[in-house]
């Protein structure tokens, strides 16, 4: 079962690096490498936890086709991800135009399907419609090479369920906002036992720029048919004082962790328990951890991992506003009910924390059990532009979590 090879993956981190908890860096395999001719505008990277990863971006600035590529793990391989090279314009069933995709997937542990799920903004209601799509991978080991993306609906402000591909949701009321973010929980099913069915969160801003936050709950029926009921649209601080920009939301056993740009470059990052029976997120108030811009975090674990007694995160960003140093943090959830990160520190107990890796712009990050031990077994998946502000090449960078 998936919670015993996170388990076993985090105790093999230990064992291999003889460390205390939060003395966590990342060895880079592959510190920054040209995804097979991909260039896009705001790219995005998921991964489906232990098989394969997708990543999505727009065509051009503003609204644009979607392109989307899929990656198996190869961890074997120099590569460490072995890019199809296939790059697949995304329709529903028209070509999508759009902006600002985001992509979750997850894996069905009943009949081996990956199912993906991707996000966007439309260009109806002034270009602030919401939009998604969920399609089916098959087989990500033997026969992944697309998306089997269905039907496009639009979000709604209430509850609403939509059926199988290709037939899509219908005439609904809809929601609107801009940025939106995608995350798939990876830990079998809303109730951490379903190897049919996975936790969706939505979360989107209400204006174009800094403003308030709102999100979705969805539970998402995997398979060759994946179908998803959403729940209603929900403010994040129901007080409307804490707003954000350039949300990326990440979930791993019903844990959610926020980030977002603040006023004046400040990051903040919140916490959320999931409830899957009132599709509701009890969120904690945020917290500032430092300055940048386009954050990008992955949560994984299970909650009982033998490594730490929580989930480990990766979070990174950019230094500057535009093309420069790109950097990351590891960090820690504690217990059950985490309300706060630990960062990684050296044994002195100083941070060891934004740590330089890369140079580009919009940077996004996806932790995964690859099921190799050296160095050890939870690998992380990055992707970003080479430039800020227009469609560049895409690279990636792959590596694993490792003690100092």
């Amino acid at each position: 079962m998936k919670n015993v090879s996170v388990s076993i993956g985090l105790a093999v981190l230990v064992l291999a690096g003889g460390i205390k908890a939060q003395d966590v860096t990342i060895y880079w395999g592959v510190p920054g490498k040209n995804i097979s001719g991909f260039t896009g505008y705001l790219p995005k990277v998921a991964s489906d936890g232990q098989n394969i990863v997708a990543t999505i971006a727009g065509t051009g600035t503003g609204f644009s086709a979607f392109e989307n590529e899929l990656g198996p793990y190869q961890p074997t391989s120099l590569e460490k991800v072995a890019w199809t090279g296939d790059i697949y314009p995304i329709y529903g069933p028209s070509l999508q135009i759009g902006e600002a995709p985001s992509i979750a997937l997850a894996f069905s542990g009943a009949n081996d399907y990956d199912t993906a799920i991707e996000v966007h903004q439309g260009g109806q209601d002034s270009g602030s419609s919401l939009w998604f799509q969920i399609g089916s991978i098959g087989n990500p080991v033997t026969s992944a090479t697309d998306i089997n993306w269905g039907s496009a609906s639009q979000l709604a402000p209430g509850p609403w369920a939509c059926g199988p591909v290709p037939r899509g949701c219908g005439a609904w009321p809809v929601d609107t906002g801009y940025n939106p973010t995608v995350a798939a929980d990876n830990n079998m099913g809303p109730a951490g036992t379903d190897l049919n069915r996975a936790t969706v969160v939505e979360v989107h801003q209400t204006g174009s720029g800094l403003s308030t936050l709102y999100y979705h709950v969805g539970i998402l029926t995997l398979g060759a048919s994946p179908s998803i009921s959403w729940g209603a649209s929900l403010p994040f601080d129901s007080s409307g004082v804490s707003q954000g920009y350039a949300p990326t939301v990440s979930i791993a056993d019903n844990q959610v962790v926020l980030v977002a740009q603040g006023g004046g470059g400040t990051l903040w990052y919140a916490i959320g328990a999931v409830d899957t029976a009132t599709s509701t997120i009890a969120w904690t108030a945020p917290s500032t951890y430092g300055s940048g811009y386009n954050p990008t975090v992955s949560v994984y674990g299970d909650g009982t991992d033998l490594w730490v007694p929580g989930r480990v995160l990766v979070e990174a960003h950019q230094v500057d506003e535009g093309t420069g140093s790109l950097v990351y943090s590891v960090g820690f959830l504690d217990g059950a009910s985490p309300t706060s990160i630990t960062w990684s520190a050296t044994t002195s107990g100083t941070l060891n924390t934004n740590i330089p890796y890369g140079t580009g712009c919009y940077p996004s990050v996806a932790l995964a059990w690859d099921g190799h031990a050296p160095p050890s077994q939870v690998s992380v998946t990055e992707t970003h532009e080479t430039a800020c502000g227009s469609a560049a090449t895409t690279e990636y960078a792959f590596g694993h979590l490792i003690g100092k």
